[in-house]
C-alpha cells in the first residue's frame, strides 16, 4: 500500500467519524426538539425544564445549553426517589 492509499483510508475514516459523531449530536437533540422543554439561565447555570416547575418536571442543569440539554436527556432514565410524606 502507497502513501497515498494510506492517506485515502485515513481521509475516509475521518469523514467516517465525523459522520457517526454529527448522528451521535442529532439524536442527543432529539428529544429537546421534540418536546420544546423550556431553557433559561438559573443562576450561573442553565436549566432546560419540561413541566410546570423543577419539583413536578423533568429538568437538566449545565454549564452551558448543550451540557443542560445533556443533563435533561440523562434525567428521563432517572427513576423517581423514594420520598416519605409526613402524614
Amino acid at each position: 500500500m502507497n502513501e497515498s492509499e494510506i492517506r485515502k483510508i485515513h481521509w475516509e475514516d475521518q469523514i467516517g467519524q465525523s459522520k457517526l459523531s454529527a448522528a451521535v449530536e442529532a439524536e442527543e437533540m432529539n428529544l429537546f426538539a421534540m418536546l420544546k422543554p423550556k431553557l433559561f439561565q438559573d443562576g450561573n447555570q442553565w436549566c432546560v425544564l419540561h413541566g410546570d416547575d423543577l419539583q413536578s418536571g423533568i429538568c437538566g442543569f449545565g454549564d452551558t445549553p448543550r451540557k443542560a440539554i445533556w443533563a435533561f436527556n440523562k434525567a428521563w432514565d432517572c427513576a423517581v426517589p423514594n420520598v416519605e410524606l409526613d402524614t
